[in-house]
């Protein structure tokens, strides 16, 4: 579905585009603007919006790095904590002043929403009338924008409609240009390899025997950094799905050369390559050659993320190792902050 509605955004069938919306007034002479979220859904919100509550982290990275930290009005759920909110803090001096969103069984808790007193929300929605959008829309009346990324130009696009909603499109210019230019460092690499030089990688996600379909930001890191996903070679109709589930004997079937986890607190690539659990894993080529990696740490691979390039460049360096002797992940890592946040990595300090 998201697909399609895609494809109709780029013959201009839906209208108005989430680029370059022209600001209009409400019944109350206020400006507003039209915008199109991830779902193919257009919204009115005020412009410029002042009052942003993000119930998605990773879409919130975004808004920091367009220079939207005072329009973040509340915050919800943040995974790793830990390792993030060092950062945030970092680059916002009232990042603990801003209202905490808390969920109750799975539902936003409206009562805590309603106290940042939102313009809009911003969550993570494949559907326009999930429980959570119906729930804000209904109750609170404030519009949400639906994110799902499943490709990199949606991050380019999510880039300039936040800077759009904010009144610093020139900001996000600068945001798409910098991902555009750290990506390019793999891509003059990668540019010349041949088919037969790239190797077939799984991507593992925590459970297992799910992957990245071909629909997928995951893919799309695979294809970019020079390697061939194993979904391109299965039959089955579910391998377009963003996370097609396989079996076992279909795995060993398409016999990776490398294997790539994302980041998972119960497993490590030696219990792969060498653990009982996975006796009928040793056939594949990743295990015998010892080719299975781990995202060791997801805020620098977070690829929902302006920071995208950050884990293409890490990927890239893992699966093609010969291609990439010369590239300092360090000091790329360091520099992309600088230019996103105006802070080094690692320790936040200011640029």
């Amino acid at each position: 579905m998201k697909q399609i509605l895609k494809l109709l955004m780029l013959l201009g069938l839906i209208l108005p585009l989430a680029f370059n919306p022209a600001s209009t007034e409400d019944s109350n002479g206020n400006k507003i603007i039209q915008i199109t979220d991830d779902r193919g859904r257009t919204i009115e919100v005020p412009y410029p919006c002042e009052r942003i509550v993000f119930l998605v982290e990773n879409a919130m990275n975004t808004m920091y790095a367009v220079g939207g930290a005072d329009h973040i009005a509340g915050i919800g759920d943040i995974w790793m904590p830990e390792q993030r909110e060092p950062l945030f803090r970092a680059i916002d001096p009232g990042f603990d002043q801003k209202v905490r969103i808390s969920k109750e069984g799975g539902m936003v808790n409206l009562e805590t929403l309603a106290k940042a007193n939102p313009q809009l929300v911003v969550l993570w929605s494949v559907d326009w009338d999930d429980d959570v959008t119906k729930s804000i829309e209904e109750n609170l009346k404030v519009p949400t924008y639906g994110v799902f990324i499943d490709s990199i130009g949606d991050l380019h696009r999510q880039a300039e409609v936040f800077g759009q909603i904010i009144g610093n499109e020139s900001r996000a210019t600068e945001v798409i240009d910098i991902m555009t230019a750290y990506e390019k460092k793999v891509a003059d690499v990668t540019s010349s390899m041949t088919e037969t030089d790239k190797p077939k990688v799984y991507w593992m996600w925590g459970d297992i025997l799910g992957t990245a379909g071909l629909n997928s930001t995951a893919n799309e890191l695979i294809e970019k950094a020079s390697g061939v996903n194993v979904m391109q070679h299965w039959s089955n109709e579910t391998r377009t799905m963003e996370h097609p589930k396989l079996n076992l004997e279909s795995l060993v079937q398409l016999n990776p050369d490398v294997i790539y986890m994302w980041y998972n607190t119960n497993l490590d690539p030696e219990d792969v390559i060498s653990g009982k659990d996975f006796e009928g894993w040793k056939e594949i080529n990743a295990v015998k050659n010892g080719r299975v990696f781990e995202v060791q740490n997801p805020l620098i691979f977070d690829f929902h993320t302006p920071r995208y390039p950050l884990a293409l460049m890490i990927m890239a360096k893992e699966i093609n190792p010969d291609k990439f002797q010369d590239l300092d992940l360090d000091e790329q890592i360091d520099n992309m902050f600088v230019d996103l946040y105006s802070v080094h990595y690692p320790g936040f300090a200011a640029a």
